[in-house]
């Protein structure tokens, strides 16, 4: 197969089109009616924190959707899920079904993925987000480009979104690949999403409409033509080959084994019901600062802030907060606020740019009373994070949540960093529910564990205030004064990173 890119043409026309709206008489449109009936104006959600779970929510609603599927995200891998996935996406196009699939093009094997989906049916429609337009996918020219066009190719949509018949979403911060799904052989990201249905889909379908329709996001066939039919049958092929053979994997086994298309027909699905709302950025939004309309959903918020009477529980991978996030966080907990944090270590983490960063607050975020927990890797069974979190391989932290009150919660893809809040499009559900919020909290409680999670504390050495970080370890809490599981190499590199590198670009 030639990947056929060249640069990219403005020339191509963009057809606009909007969510299907007559959806009550599909399948899901009439099980989820049902289960709405005894909560007027709410919505219901599912947790879904084990990679398996979320890899075969969003392959049921592919299975279960009749009119309309609609997939953004920031990361598509090339690996075994994203093609059984893909399999998915192709027998409902099949099947009659409309298929929209918007994707940043922040990554090169983004536009494979994309060529593939456009030749294996013409029902699929695929748009670029923000794209490169010197075409091809060598590293080299995509960095030429970025040298010359920064100011733009740095904003990314950074969104994650399922939507099926507008009815039925995933959504929350896990992207596309092995890794998000429990599946990678080496190692995964813990990471939630939510499973939601009601009154919030039809605004999520509403953001996708306007991403879709946005100046930003370019047909694939700018970039490329159109595959014919033999590349299209040569592609089907080997999908349905590679499904074929990886029976004993995990991936296909829990499609075999798992029973929740079957609870999406017949309305049997346990959801977690409560007031929602979506918050996301515009896509056409040149640079967001605090009036943007997503800080409700950050530190930087002092309203959301303010209605936190007891506790605020946060669960962000990069956490770099600003100086109006400091100050909000040092409020709250003048008023008696417990404020806690679960991140990455330096060992768990994938960016150690973020974790300098992070490192540099420490210090102030402990003497203003903040809680630290940083989430140890976990190489082998004794460092196993909780079963709902999934598999013992995982080695860093991805989920984006915050709970307040245990009352309320936060979830999507905003992370509390610079990047989120200044440069990336993102997008945050904020849910009323007391048993939803509940259930998060207890994953950050579970998660926060010292079997699980490494505690940051402020010591005294030599009449100085240093860091030491307390675990448990064999039945017994082990204390360390330099940053647990990490070389000299490490340490010395994230220290460099932090002295290099402007708070802004991280």
């Amino acid at each position: 197969m030639t990947s056929g890119c060249a640069t990219g043409r403005l020339d191509v026309p963009r057809v606009p089109s909007r969510a299907i709206v007559n959806v009550e008489r599909t399948t899901l449109g009439r099980a989820f009616a049902e289960q709405a009936a005894p909560y007027p104006g709410m919505s219901g959600f599912q947790v879904l924190a084990s990679g398996h779970a979320a890899f075969v929510a969003r392959a049921a609603l592919a299975d279960a959707t009749e009119r309309t599927l609609d997939l953004q995200y920031y990361s598509v891998g090339d690996d075994l899920t994203t093609d059984l996935l893909l399999l998915r996406i192709i027998a409902a196009a099949e099947r009659g079904v409309r298929v929209r699939i918007l994707l940043d093009d922040i990554n090169a094997r983004t536009r494979s993925f994309a060529r593939r989906a456009i030749a294996a049916h013409s029902a699929i429609q695929v748009r670029l987000f923000n794209p490169f337009f010197s075409g091809g996918t060598s590293s080299l020219v995509r960095l030429s480009e970025f040298v010359l066009d920064g100011a733009r190719l740095n904003r990314r949509m950074h969104n994650k979104l399922w939507v099926a018949d507008n009815v039925a979403a995933v959504v929350g911060s896990r992207n596309l690949g092995d890794e998000y799904f429990d599946a990678n052989a080496a190692s995964n990201f813990a990471d939630v999403d939510l499973l939601g249905a009601g009154p919030i889909v039809k605004e999520l379908s509403h953001a996708f409409d306007a991403y879709w329709n946005s100046a930003a996001a370019i047909p694939m066939e700018a970039f490329t033509e159109r595959p014919d039919a033999a590349e299209g049958e040569q592609v089907r092929q080997s999908l349905r080959m590679r499904a074929a053979n990886c029976h004993g994997l995990a991936p296909c086994d829990w499609l075999a084994q798992d029973s929740l298309l079957d609870a999406l027909r017949s309305a049997t699905v346990q959801l977690s019901w409560g007031r929602a709302q979506l918050t996301y950025d515009q896509p056409d939004q040149e640079k967001r600062g605090v009036a943007s309309g997503i800080e409700h959903g950050s530190i930087d918020d002092r309203e959301g802030g303010s209605r936190t009477a007891a506790e605020l529980l946060m669960m962000s991978p990069y956490f770099v907060p600003s100086e109006d996030g400091m100050r909000h966080l040092a409020e709250m907990r003048e008023r008696g606020v417990r404020v806690a944090v679960l991140t990455n270590s330096l060992a768990s983490t994938d960016s150690p740019a973020a974790h300098a960063g992070y490192a540099r607050h420490r210090m102030a975020l402990l003497r203003n009373g903040v809680e630290l927990f940083e989430m140890r890797p976990r190489p082998d069974v004794q460092h196993r994070l909780p079963h709902r979190w999934g598999r013992a391989s995982a080695a860093s932290f991805h989920a984006k949540v915050i709970v307040q009150d245990r009352m309320r919660a936060l979830v999507g893809s905003l992370n509390q960093d610079p990047r989120s809040r200044l440069h990336n499009t993102e997008a945050w559900i904020t849910v009323d529910s007391v048993e939803l919020a509940g259930e998060l909290a207890a994953l950050f409680d579970e998660g926060a564990d010292p079997h699980h999670a490494f505690e940051v504390a402020r010591r005294e050495a030599g009449g100085e205030a240093a860091l030491e970080w307390r675990a448990e370890e064999g039945g017994e809490i082990v204390t360390h004064d330099v940053e647990p599981m990490t070389d000299f190499g490490l340490r010395v590199w994230r220290g460099i990173l932090g002295v290099l590198l402007p708070e802004h670009m991280l």
